[in-house]
């Protein structure tokens, strides 16, 4: 705040005073708006790999209850992961049973579906601005428990 001093002259507000608050705020734009895209997409990836560990662990603890039998682990994890974007996941059911060792790996590979990124190479406009950094946008999850 200026204090008015006896003999100098009223400084005449400057008409281009409030464009370097606008100037500002566009460039605060211009950096924020990436971050929050990114942060949205990392979150987004965060979630899906969620849900895919969580269905790996519902369907190996099916299997162990069950003894080894792997008949209703596919489609348990089919419906834990119905509410995933895009085709339903590939689903690998082991069981390991010799001398040494006996238990059950499931595995779960999920194409990522993208929410601002394109979702492949070729779609991007510029192929040299990938978001994601060249990844082949697949999750992999997956869980080994020891059989009884």
């Amino acid at each position: 705040m200026r204090h008015f001093v006896p003999g100098r002259k009223k400084a005449v507000r400057d008409a281009q005073g409030g464009f370097a608050a606008v100037e500002m705020a566009i460039l605060s734009a211009m950096v924020l708006a990436p971050l929050l895209m990114i942060l949205v997409e990392g979150s987004k990836i965060i979630g899906d790999y969620a849900t895919l560990m969580s269905a790996t662990r519902e369907a190996a603890r099916l299997v162990l209850r069950e003894n080894g039998d792997t008949s209703g682990a596919a489609a348990l994890v089919a419906s834990l992961t119905s509410n995933l974007d895009g085709p339903s996941p590939e689903v690998q059911i082991e069981v390991t049973d010799s001398e040494t060792e006996r238990n059950v790996k499931v595995k779960v590979d999920y194409a990522y579906q993208t929410i601002i990124a394109a979702q492949s190479q070729s779609e991007l406009p510029y192929p040299d601005m990938d978001l994601l950094g060249g990844w082949d946008r697949t999750l992999a999850a997956y869980t080994v428990m020891p059989l009884p």
